[in-house]
């Protein structure tokens, strides 16, 4: 073991001289081996973490109490965390073992913290890492990676070291330790994994499938780099940040082959949401097809995001809320309209100097509504008659965005003004059914904003 664990913090880097090592101790094999291995090898600034996740009753007990006693016959500092995994999980809405991995990496980091040391050590193996690329391969991941020698300040320096030699350099050294009842129930899907179908593979199909998949992976690993320098390239070619979210120009993207399309897409989609988690393939591939549809539809993501086709641009954003409203303009009395933060007036004078204003013709006035649109909604123009709304911004190619926030001036069901400030639309839209001629009785209709 001495010769694979020297070999592979060399090969990863994992280790300088002087480094404060905060070791996560199970009690198991694996993390006892690696923690005498630290200590007594090589000689480092060491403190031990314990989770008591709060799970397996009195055995949970016996681990804390063999950690102790472990770290003091090593003489070696031990901090004891208590949590309760089954609660945490539930707030979450993640499984036990899952929300068992934040607990600990929030208990690490903060020992890391308070010591002021350089490295977590957590002891994954060879056979963990065979577990977790079969998982991977089985999960339909968009990528290959096994589990990585070192992320960041996170080492792993038994990766390299199978369970077999763990346990065989535990015997060599007196070393006991803490076997997990849990570890035979195959109701966690690893524990499946790792006690019913690898060794099912080794006898019926490849003895030597752990060195399969490692070498899956490197070639994984190795290739997703190689694509990732080309992605990002790409991605400033093809996606802008923007107010309304993260917007992908289709022009631009059609440019690259598919394999980087769907990188794109992925990176944009994450660069949204905060990061790649619950993101799907089929996420993916839902934001990939709109570029085939017309604008205005939409794809859904997750945490409430959706991506929408905006013309020749897929924006993935939080879809605007925009509540349905729909108020009576009275005479000579301005109401103010929060939504649009903009005053309206409509009586016998001008009341506001340099306010946009519209004569109307006072004989058809009647009713008149500031309100959201409603379907069917249509707008009268001199040089082309009566056109539909809907079809009225889909050939000045406005959003979706502004079409949901358009405010409009009615009288009953036919528009006088369409107010919202769409793009290249910062004056209201008029409609012409309503103008006063030189001869009419006026009614002035003004709009301002504070």
């Amino acid at each position: 073991m001495r010769k694979q664990v020297n070999a592979a913090i060399a090969k990863y880097n994992m280790l300088a001289r002087g480094d404060g090592v905060v070791v996560g101790l199970s009690g198991g094999a694996d993390s006892v081996a690696m923690t005498h291995f630290l200590c007594n090898e090589i000689g480092l600034k060491i403190a031990c973490v314990h989770i008591h996740h709060g799970l397996r009753g009195r055995e949970a007990d016996e681990d804390a109490q063999f950690c102790e006693d472990f770290c003091r016959h090593l003489g070696i500092d031990l901090v004891i965390f208590r949590e309760d995994a089954a609660a945490e999980a539930r707030k979450m809405g993640v499984g036990v073992e899952e929300a068992g991995r934040v607990l600990r990496y929030k208990h690490f980091n903060k020992v890391l913290a308070q010591r002021g040391f350089d490295k977590i050590a957590v002891a994954h193996n060879k056979n963990d890492a065979d577990e977790t690329i079969i998982m991977q391969i089985v999960r339909g991941a968009g990528g290959i990676r096994g589990i990585s020698p070192k992320n960041g300040n996170v080492i792993r320096p038994l990766i390299d070291v199978s369970r077999e030699e763990i346990l065989a350099y535990c015997a060599r050294h007196g070393l006991a330790h803490r076997v997990d009842s849990t570890n035979d129930s195959n109701d966690y899907t690893r524990n499946w994994v790792r006690n019913f179908l690898l060794p099912q593979i080794r006898d019926n199909l490849n003895p030597g499938v752990g060195d399969a998949l490692r070498r899956l992976a490197e070639i994984s690993c190795d290739e997703d780099a190689f694509l990732g320098n080309i992605t990002k390239n790409a991605y400033s070619n093809c996606v802008n940040s923007g107010d309304i979210g993260m917007c992908i120009n289709l022009d631009a993207l059609s440019q690259y082959d598919m394999a980087i399309k769907r990188r794109i897409v992925r990176a944009a989609i994450g660069e949204a949401l905060g990061g790649p988690k619950d993101i799907t393939f089929d996420h993916v591939e839902a934001v990939l097809a709109l570029a085939g549809l017309q604008s205005g539809k939409r794809a859904s993501l997750p945490k409430g995001f959706v991506a929408e086709r905006a013309y020749n641009e897929i924006c993935i954003k939080i879809p605007d809320v925009f509540n349905n409203f729909s108020v009576t303009l009275p005479r000579d009395n301005p109401v103010f309209v929060s939504q649009i933060d903009t005053w309206v007036h409509l009586g016998d004078a001008i009341v506001r100097e340099n306010a946009f204003t519209k004569a109307l013709d006072c004989d058809k006035i009647t009713n008149v509504l500031i309100r959201t649109r409603l379907p069917g909604d249509r707008i009268f123009f001199n040089n082309v008659g009566t056109k539909k709304v809907k079809d009225f911004f889909i050939d000045k190619k406005i959003a979706r965005k502004y079409r949901e926030q358009a405010v409009f001036i009615a009288c009953d069901r036919d528009i006088i003004l369409i107010i919202g400030g769409a793009p290249g639309h910062d004056a209201p839209i008029e409609s012409h059914k309503f103008d006063a001629k030189n001869h009419d009785k006026k009614i002035y209709l003004q709009i301002w904003n504070n």
